[in-house]
């Protein structure tokens, strides 16, 4: 019985599409949140030296 559900689990691959899901969605979020943090300090550095320009 214990071995019938061992192979079984193990044989079953319908969950490993979704850990690759996972991870992928976990990639794209670290790749997007070094973006916009990149971006944004890049974009405050710009707005500050108008802001300079003006004063």
């Amino acid at each position: 019985m214990i071995r019938h559900l061992s192979q079984r689990f193990l044989g079953d691959s319908r969950g490993a599409a979704a850990v690759e899901y996972g991870l992928l969605l976990g990639l794209m979020v670290i790749a997007i949140v070094g973006a916009v943090t990149a971006v944004g300090s890049s974009t405050s550095e710009n707005f500050n030296s108008v802001n300079d320009g003006f004063s």
